[in-house]
């Protein structure tokens, strides 16, 4: 018994250390579209991007020498596919009318909109730990961009896209993490990883030429940092945690990412760091560790 105790510890820490890892790789995302938004827009950069995150998954999966199979019939995956794509067009034509900041927090607002899901479409149980660690993330959250925030542009627009796109995003999640909680090897994971990635590219295309513009060899350099590291492997490091760790703390790893955006922020934009940041950042990983405090998965 002591054994299978011990066992299932082992398999929680290697997800949180997994998530963890997955959110220091979203942390870089801002730094280098920093570098390509001078000449592509937010949609052109979001597809290219799945585009050659799909490419890389596939290589693996070839080196890998596994068979191609997109779950057309998983329902999980379809949910996946569909969140991914509505929060991508919610996110970036959100950010058109409201600041950066208030996109950010606003998107994160996912893990309280899975608390929801979870105890009204689910029937999970919800405690008092997780809201209290949902709050905590967010609030986290706020605080860590709170330096940013700004008005201009037409904010309840912008604001009411980006809570629509902290929903969408929601769904992604608990899709995601059912269906990798239910996986069985690595295979399948980058299966349903590549499905998701390739399908809402193809999707998301007809949107991309609305201002298409060639890009540079320079910004193809940070297409392709952009898509290999903070898109393919981050969301496989983010899967195998998901396979590992409730869905609610997998949920809060995804926040955890604003820790290290703005840490990346300050050592390659120069952003300074805040105490407020700080505070925000520390209630962010206690609300993540909150949720693994005597639970198991679900």
């Amino acid at each position: 018994m002591k054994e299978t105790s011990d066992h299932s510890l082992l398999w929680r820490q290697s997800g949180l250390f997994l998530g963890f890892a997955a959110a220091f790789l979203w942390g870089t995302h801002s730094v280098i579209v920093r570098y390509l938004t001078a000449d592509l827009n937010g949609m052109q950069i979001a597809v290219l991007r799945l585009f050659i995150a799909a490419f890389a998954i596939l290589l693996i999966l070839r080196i890998m020498r596994s068979p191609i199979n997109i779950g057309f019939s998983d329902r999980n995956f379809l949910l996946a596919v569909v969140a991914t794509v509505v929060n991508y067009i919610l996110f970036h034509v959100g950010l058109e009318h409201t600041g950066a900041a208030n996109a950010m927090v606003l998107e994160n607002t996912a893990p309280f909109f899975v608390l929801v899901f979870l105890f009204f479409f689910a029937k999970t149980t919800v405690g008092r730990i997780e809201i209290l660690a949902t709050v905590l993330a967010i609030f986290g959250v706020s605080l860590t961009v709170y330096q940013d925030f700004r008005g201009g542009g037409e904010p309840l627009v912008g604001d009411l896209m980006e809570i629509g796109a902290g929903i969408s995003w929601a769904v992604f999640l608990i899709s995601s993490s059912r269906a990798m909680q239910s996986s069985q090897s690595t295979e399948e994971r980058l299966n349903f990883l590549f499905g998701i990635f390739l399908c809402s590219a193809v999707l998301l295309t007809p949107l991309s030429f609305v201002t298409m513009q060639v890009p540079t060899a320079k910004d193809l350099v940070f297409l392709v940092l952009l898509g290999v590291f903070p898109t393919a492997l981050a969301y496989y490091l983010w899967y195998e945690a998901a396979a590992r760790l409730s869905t609610l703390t997998a949920s809060l790893l995804f926040a955890a990412s604003v820790i290290f955006t703005f840490i990346n922020s300050a050592v390659f934009l120069g952003a300074s760091i805040t105490v407020p940041a700080v505070v925000g950042a520390g209630l962010i990983v206690f609300a993540i560790f909150l949720t693994t405090k005597d639970k198991s998965d679900e």
